[in-house]
């Protein structure tokens, strides 16, 4: 794990804030809205590559369903 949180606060999959606490903060154990949600895998896997276990998705696509 990194010593501190990367500074991305843009969801890797619309671009919208993520509001993601600790890339705000740069702090780890600051909480984070994330923490109470279980990603899927098949929305984990829409994430780009370069982007995976860096930047959050934003809570608007981790709770959107695939149509």
């Amino acid at each position: 794990m990194a010593a501190e949180p990367a500074p991305h606060l843009l969801c890797p999959l619309c671009g919208g804030a993520n509001a993601c606490a600790p890339a705000q903060s740069g702090r780890f154990d600051d909480p984070c809205w994330c923490q109470a949600v279980t990603f899927s895998a098949e929305l984990l896997a829409r994430v780009p590559e370069p982007m995976r276990n860096v930047a959050c998705v934003c809570a608007a696509c981790a709770g959107a369903r695939k149509s």
